[in-house]
């Protein structure tokens, strides 16, 4: 990209094309092959990321005639930081998942595996909170590591972080480590 291009861009091409970028540099090589599956199951199950290509293909065309759709301005602003989120989340999964090596190969691509993908970024998308989109994305990096835990008790944990609060995860949390544990002393070690 020459200098002139890149000066010309607005921030918020800038961003997603570091977006694409960073999700590019964790795909190269054996790694594209490997969780190619994985990331198209976990795109593919969130409506708004295929409303990304169309308005960053007509942002690209627009940058060239200096002329900015608002309509898309305002959705890129919208999006933006979810866009990177969901990179990051991505990297991240794909990272520990590589590191474990390929005996995870046939579990990562396999159809149980790739729906809880689809369902846990559906709840990873939906989620209020960053907390809870971490319990998403450890479930569903622990899911493809090991299959310790069938699927079918994975899908109702991704269940339960869609219902639940993370306070009523932080109370389960106490009672776990402490059974027999009061309520005044949950809400003591839960409130600091």
């Amino acid at each position: 990209m020459d200098d002139d291009h890149s000066m010309n861009q607005s921030p918020e091409v800038t961003r997603i094309e570091s977006f694409g970028r960073e999700l590019n540099d964790h795909l190269k090589g054996e790694k594209r092959r490997r969780y190619s599956r994985f990331t198209l199951a976990a795109l593919g199950s969130i409506p708004w990321v295929g409303g990304f290509l169309s308005p960053a293909a007509a942002f690209h065309a627009e940058k060239d005639q200096s002329r900015i759709n608002e309509l898309h301005r305002q959705w890129f602003e919208e999006h933006k930081e979810k866009i990177i989120k969901l990179g990051q989340t991505l990297a991240k999964i794909i990272d520990r998942l590589a590191s474990i090596g390929e005996e995870i190969e046939t579990r990562i691509e396999s159809p149980g595996y790739l729906s809880l993908v689809r369902k846990g970024f559906r709840s990873w998308d939906q989620a209020d909170t960053e907390e809870k989109r971490e319990l998403i994305r450890t479930l569903l990096t622990n899911a493809g590591a090991t299959q310790l835990c069938p699927d079918d008790l994975i899908r109702l944990f991704i269940e339960w972080v869609d219902t639940y609060h993370e306070a009523h995860f932080k109370v389960i949390r106490e009672i776990y480590k402490s059974p027999g544990i009061s309520r005044g002393a949950i809400w003591d070690n839960i409130s600091r």
